[in-house]
């Protein structure tokens, strides 16, 4: 092909048609940087390519991370309310609004246990590795930076709330109120690990109870976190569901 047109160009000019030759030469030089451009545009297109589908098999496995991450966050949300319900109930004894019963021994044990978010970051931690953040489209990228961004402000919460459960409440409780630690405890676990102790079961101290005003500053503050924290679980299941949404048009449209 080369030498075809070399030869038209050498006619060209041992014929004396300068004008025709220069007007060729650049409809011969248009031709060319019309080739490099259709073959630069091949290659974008494959290299986009090759980079959607890459995007699109992440995509996929941070669809699958966000549903486990959203059964955990269900249960999660749903131990807070439990825990609110517990702290509510004590707070309704210590302020004699219904009388002190045994209810209280479990009350005090469940709110001891501590609670942390796991989310499952494969798919995130392969986009951010494969630097494919920017290349998502702007609704997508906002929703996934705030449900990560989300996740930090939940494990600070977290951190504050199981601190003050090993460092002030589960000391306090099982220094001051070891009587809860019985057969008679209503919640499950308790019940079963006590169930062969012959021992007799003692009942709380209803005076010393609605005395404790550390007690009493405690359990406000254990209302006040799991509070919080079913807020944040809330919120993260709302936020995936947003990605979810999206990732639904994206791959399945």
């Amino acid at each position: 092909m080369i030498k075809f047109f070399r030869k038209i160009r050498q006619n060209l000019l041992s014929e004396g048609k300068t004008g025709k030759y220069f007007k060729y030469a650049f409809g011969e030089i248009v031709l060319v940087v019309i080739g490099i451009l259709i073959a630069l545009q091949i290659n974008n297109w494959n290299e986009r390519n090759k980079i959607d589908k890459s995007i699109n098999s992440h995509l996929e496995i941070l669809k699958q991370n966000l549903i486990e991450d959203q059964a955990q966050l269900q249960n999660l949300k749903e131990n807070m309310t439990e825990n609110i319900k517990c702290a509510d109930s004590s707070m309704a004894q210590i302020k004699t609004i219904i009388p002190v019963n045994n209810s209280m021994k479990k009350y005090l044990v469940l709110l001891v246990r501590e609670f942390q978010f796991s989310p499952n970051t494969n798919g995130i931690e392969t986009i951010t590795q494969s630097n494919e953040i920017p290349s998502l489209n702007t609704e997508l990228r906002t929703a996934v930076l705030n449900y990560y961004a989300l996740i930090e402000r939940t494990e600070e919460r977290e951190h504050i709330a199981n601190t003050q459960i090993q460092t002030k409440y589960e000391p306090y409780i099982n220094t001051e109120y070891p009587d809860i630690f019985q057969k008679d405890n209503e919640w499950e676990f308790i019940a079963s690990f006590y169930e062969d102790d012959p021992r007799p079961t003692s009942s709380i101290d209803d005076v010393k109870l609605l005395k404790d005003k550390t007690l009493e500053s405690l359990l406000v503050s254990r209302y006040y976190q799991s509070v919080a924290l079913e807020n944040f679980y809330g919120e993260l299941i709302i936020s995936s569901d947003k990605i979810l949404s999206i990732l639904e048009k994206k791959l399945f449209k």
